[in-house]
């Protein structure tokens, strides 16, 4: 693997095996914190750059092992752009320390899995070299000298991985908030929508770009109006112009990674929303994923979750996509199938965890880890173990989903629609597969009790919610 490092219009190369070690990461600092103070930052045997490192997160700095935010600088206290195994040049890098996580790759497989399938933004066209998300490559660290374990250095999200319109003459055109805490975007009383500009919060919205701390001009209006919007539009303006507020193909292949990882802690959290360009028409809310430790068959505390458990998709975006829109079934079904026959399928999701399980072994990183933090702050650390808990988590949720989805491989294409052209009485409801499955009666499908899914009744495709 090759690790390119460009400083002060200089470019060096360092060439090693990633099949026979993890590059290692080398930071120095005094009293190191939540706060920034001044260090160093070393990648392998290359450049030492001066830097300003800080213990990075909210949650994750209750626990031992700490992920940090490493800032670039040159000698004269500037900043100081450098590009690192293989990703883009940027000043900000994070080490994430993927503490709760006892796989240690949960959240880079869910962000390698979503640059791999998920539509592109609204705007791709105009920007195709945008990033919806993040690269990032496994590393271990090293903290004045103290080996510290298993990283993933990884770029941040921002302006410059978006593509997002620069300000311009005062105008604000991208625009980009950070979701850190609670907001499922729905009704509020009208005292929750007071903002103040010049203020980097709004409730548990933060802003990101442009920059308020450094007297940018800002803008919570986009944001607030949107949620107003979502929670007070009836049936018929959800169905007239939702596709104009926001991005749906983005939004519904968001919604259908979580539930694929069965991702809570991502439904009303922990995401970046944001906008290419307000002063164009025709601006749409996007959304890029974030934090992704708390997924695949594991809560927040590492606790196993079954694979048959419902994610908690209560979004408010998420209950017009379900509830409201006529075309429900469509938003979602096709889709599922489409990804269930290529990325969504057991041993292709397989194969992300695999490629980094393997890299963990013959690099002896996973050894080091388990050595240096199993049992820390309650965290079992086992990863031949983990690995199979996974595969089989896999296994038992694409079973669940499918069913859920009510997606049967085995079924010819077109089978659906053609059950939708037979005359056949209106009350009587059909799987996708075509199996009868009872008659609603008096035309009211809840007499049936039917789990929730996709079904062929009145001669086309509903949802059962």
């Amino acid at each position: 693997m090759l690790a390119v490092v460009t400083l002060l219009g200089v470019t060096m190369q360092t060439t090693f095996a990633q099949s026979e070690r993890l590059p290692v990461v080398r930071l120095t600092g005094n009293g190191l914190s939540s706060s920034y103070s001044e260090g160093t930052f070393q990648l392998e045997d290359g450049t030492v750059f001066r830097a300003n490192i800080r213990h990075r997160g909210a949650t994750a700095q209750r626990y031992t092992k700490k992920s940090f935010t490493v800032k670039l600088k040159d000698e004269a206290g500037e900043k100081l752009n450098a590009s690192f195994l293989g990703m883009r040049s940027d000043n900000t890098w994070i080490l994430d320390a993927m503490a709760i996580d006892v796989a240690r790759m949960r959240n880079r497989v869910a962000t390698d899995l979503w640059l791999d399938f998920a539509t592109h933004p609204y705007y791709y066209d105009q920007e195709p070299k945008l990033v919806n998300g993040t690269h990032g490559q496994f590393v271990e660290v090293y903290v004045n000298g103290a080996y510290e374990g298993l990283y993933c250095m990884t770029e941040k999200v921002d302006r410059k991985q978006l593509k997002l319109k620069k300000s311009q003459d005062g105008n604000i055109r991208g625009i980009l908030y950070k979701l850190v805490g609670w907001d499922f975007m729905g009704s509020r009383t009208e005292a929750e929508y007071v903002y103040d500009n010049t203020k980097p919060r709004w409730g548990v919205w933060e802003a990101k770009y442009p920059d308020v701390d450094e007297g940018e001009p800002f803008d919570w209006e986009p944001l607030a109006h949107n949620i107003r919007w979502l929670s007070t539009a009836g049936p018929e303006a959800v169905n007239d112009s939702l596709e104009e507020m926001v991005d749906m193909p983005l939004w519904r292949d968001y919604f259908l990674l979580l539930d694929l990882m069965l991702g809570n802690d991502n439904a009303g959290k922990n995401m970046y929303v944001y906008f290419y360009n307000l002063q164009k028409p025709e601006q749409k809310m996007a959304v890029v994923p974030w934090d992704m430790d708390a997924t695949w068959g594991r809560d927040p505390w590492a606790r196993p979750l079954a694979a048959d458990t419902e994610t908690g998709l209560y979004h408010q975006l998420q209950y017009h996509f379900l509830y409201v829109r006529n075309d429900s079934a469509q938003i979602y079904y096709p889709r599922y199938v489409e990804l269930r026959k290529s990325y969504f399928a057991a041993e292709k999701l397989k194969s992300y965890f695999e490629k980094y399980f393997r890299l963990f072994r013959e690099t002896g990183a996973g050894n080091r880890e388990q050595e240096r933090w199993n049992g820390v702050d309650g965290f079992e650390l086992d990863f031949a173990a983990e690995e199979q808990y996974i595969y089989k988590w896999i296994d038992d949720r694409l079973a669940y989903l499918d069913s859920a989805y009510c997606y049967h491989p085995e079924v010819p294409e077109g089978i659906a629609e053609t059950l939708a052209g037979t005359e056949s009485p209106e009350d009587v409801v059909y799987t996708l597969s075509g199996q009868r499955v009872g008659k609603a009666v008096g035309g009211n499908l809840k007499t049936l009790q039917l789990p929730r899914g996709l079904y062929i009744w009145n001669r086309r495709k509903i949802l059962i919610k």
